[in-house]
């Protein structure tokens, strides 16, 4: 209670404090007020004899809102898988960068050079022969009549 009452003292002091602050600004709101209120007075009431008529307008805008609302909670969640995308796909660069500078740190510039060649090497043996491979089966459909025509594959069956 005691807790309540230091913080209800406290907001007491700083709104006497901002005070003279805030009078400008309050007569402000009030003078727009008094000069719109006129003015949007009649559209506010022809809205409400509007509606009174017609309740499926308020059916069709009330649905309106809650589409509006799906909507805002679909592109919130929308921007926070994203930001989540980011921070992962940056944690895994910077890992991969860190690990790339580890390992020419241990092995030094040429053998990692070596190896990465090799790797790629491999990997290009592995593609070349899967490549092949279904440009094989391609060809091999081909053959059957209902692929004639069809394929752009020149080779023969490796």
């Amino acid at each position: 209670m005691e807790f309540i009452q230091e913080y209800f003292f406290q907001a007491i002091h700083l709104y006497h404090d901002a005070d003279p602050y805030l009078n400008p600004i309050r007569r402000f709101i009030y003078e727009v007020q008094s000069q719109t209120y006129p003015i949007i007075l009649p559209y506010l009431n022809r809205a409400a004899v509007f509606a009174q008529d017609s309740p499926a307008i308020i059916s069709v805008g009330l649905l309106l809102l809650f589409l509006l609302i799906a909507v805002q909670i679909l592109s919130w969640i929308r921007r926070f898988m994203m930001w989540w995308f980011r921070l992962c796909m940056r944690i895994l660069f910077w890992s991969a960068v860190v690990v790339l500078v580890s390992v020419v740190w241990q092995r030094g510039v040429g053998r990692t050079v070596e190896d990465l060649v090799g790797w790629g090497e491999e990997l290009r043996v592995v593609w070349w022969r899967e490549y092949r491979r279904w440009e094989g089966y391609q060809n091999m459909g081909a053959g059957d009549g209902h692929m004639r025509g069809k394929t752009n594959a020149k080779a023969s069956w490796r």
